[in-house]
C-alpha cells in the first residue's frame, strides 16, 4: 500500500515564492508507486491550502491562485480540508515533507505542529531549527562546539533605539570597517547590507529593521570565498556533498545570484578548487554540527574561507532546491534520496513514539489539592 505523504511548501516568509518552487518539485518527484503526493501550500497569511492544482508551479503565478486550493489544516495525523465551517478527511499523512523556506516553517514552527499531531517529519526538529534560524544563537551553538565563526555584534531594535551610539561604537573597535550587517532571522541574503564607514552602517541597520528586529553585525573579509556543503541521513550512514562555491560579482552572494539568473546551482563551482584539506574540513564540521544537533533530512552548511582559516556561516536546515544539487547528477536521483529522506523520517518517528510517557499520576487527586487534609 502507498503511503501518504504531505510535502508542505510555501511559509509566512519573504522566500515564499522559492519555497513554491522546492515543494512543487518534490511533489512532483516523489516515487509514484511509493507514495501519493499532497501538495500542501502555506501562504504568507497562515493559511494553509491542498489540492491537486498546487502541484503546478504555473498556478501560482496567476490572480487568484488559492482559489485553485481548499483551505486545509492538520487534525491529528489526517490532512483535512474546510468548507463552510465542514471539515473533511483528505488522508492519513504517513509523513511529512517540510519544503518552506524562512520563518513560518525552516524555524521550527512547523515541526512543532507537525509533533504536536503526531505526524512522522522527514526534516529537522523544532529545537535545532529554532537554533539554526536565529544567526546569533547559530554563533553560541558554534562556540560551544569549539567551531570558528567571524567575529560579530548583536544588535537588538529596542536597544539600539536606546543606546544606538554605544552600538556603534562597540561595533567600529570590535570589528571595524567594513562590516556586514543581517537581519538575524533571515535567509537569502535578503535585507543584507555592507557598510565601509559610520554613515553607511547607520543606513544598514536602519534598513535591516524593516524585515527583523533582530540584527547580526559581522566582521567582513574581502577576500573570502563562499563555500558550501550539505549532509543528510541514509540509515546509519551519514552522506555528505562535496564542496560548492556560488560565484557572485556582488560583495556577498545576493538573491539575484542564487535565484535570478538561472538558479543557484547553475551559478558556481561544484566540486570547489579548495586545497584537500580545506575541504575535509568543511565537510568534517558539516558532519559533526549535523550529528550533534541530530538533524535530520537535508541540510547545507554555509561556510567563509578566508586564506587558510575556515569559518562557519550558517545553516540552512531546509535549503533552496533541498541541494539535490551537491549529491545528485540528476532528478531521477534525486527522486531516490527524497525516498530515502521519507523513510529515514518514519523510522525515526517510530523509534521516538515508542518512548513511555507517565500518565496519571495522581498529583490532580492529591490532598494538597484535593483539600482533604485541611482543618
Amino acid at each position: 500500500m502507498r503511503k501518504n505523504i504531505a510535502v508542505v511548501f510555501g511559509g509566512k516568509s519573504c522566500e515564499n515564492e522559492i519555497s513554491i518552487i522546492t515543494g512543487v518539485m518534490a511533489v512532483n518527484l516523489l516515487d509514484p508507486e511509493r507514495y501519493a503526493a499532497f501538495p500542501v501550500y502555506l501562504s504568507q497569511a497562515g493559511d494553509f491550502y491542498t489540492g491537486a492544482a498546487l502541484s503546478d508551479a504555473s498556478s501560482f503565478r496567476r490572480e487568484g491562485y488559492l482559489q485553485k486550493g481548499k483551505k486545509a489544516l492538520f487534525c491529528g495525523q489526517n490532512l483535512c480540508t474546510v468548507h463552510k465551517n465542514k471539515i473533511k478527511t483528505v488522508a492519513k499523512i504517513d509523513c511529512v515533507l517540510n519544503c518552506c523556506h524562512g520563518m513560518g516553517g525552516e524555524d521550527g514552527a512547523l515541526s512543532s505542529l507537525l509533533d504536536l499531531n503526531g505526524i512522522p517529519n522527514a526534516s529537522p526538529d523544532a529545537a535545532p531549527s529554532a537554533l539554526f534560524m536565529d544567526k546569533t544563537l547559530t554563533k553560541l551553538v558554534a562556540k560551544a562546539l569549539g567551531v570558528k565563526t567571524a567575529p560579530y555584534f548583536r544588535i537588538g531594535e529596542e536597544e539600539y533605539r536606546k543606546r544606538g551610539a554605544f552600538a556603534l561604537r562597540v561595533i567600529e573597535e570590535r570589528l571595524g570597517y567594513p562590516v556586514i550587517v543581517k537581519p538575524a532571522r533571515q535567509g537569502s541574503s535578503i535585507g543584507i547590507t555592507v557598510a565601509e564607514d559610520r554613515a553607511r552602517l547607520v543606513a544598514a541597520i536602519q534598513a535591516g529593521f524593516a524585515y527583523d528586529d533582530l540584527l547580526i553585525a559581522e566582521k567582513y573579509f574581502e577576500r573570502r570565498r563562499e563555500i558550501n556543503c550539505a549532509c543528510y541521513m541514509s540509515g546509519d550512514k551519514y552522506v555528505v556533498s562535496p564542496c560548492e562555491e556560488p560565484k557572485t560579482e556582488h560583495k556577498f552572494l545576493t538573491f539575484g545570484d542564487k535565484y535570478l539568473g538561472g538558479g543557484k546551482e547553475h551559478a558556481s563551482q561544484f566540486p570547489a578548487d579548495l586545497p584537500r584539506v580545506t575541504a575535509e574540513t568543511v565537510q568534517s564540521i558539516t558532519r559533526m554540527l549535523y550529528r550533534r544537533l541530530r538533524l535530520r533530512g537535508v541540510v547545507r552548511a554555509d561556510f567563509l574561507v578566508v586564506g587558510k582559516d575556515v569559518y562557519f556561516n550558517e545553516m540552512n536546515t531546509v535549503p533552496g532546491s533541498l541541494a539535490w544539487y551537491l549529491f545528485c547528477d540528476k532528478l531521477s536521483d534525486f527522486k531516490e534520496m527524497l525516498t530515502r529522506l521519507i523513510e529515514q523520517g518514519i523510522c525515526d518517528h517510530m523509534a521516538k513514539s515508542g518512548k513511555k510517557m507517565l500518565k496519571n499520576c495522581g498529583v490532580l487527586s492529591s490532598p494538597a489539592l484535593t483539600g482533604k487534609n485541611r482543618g
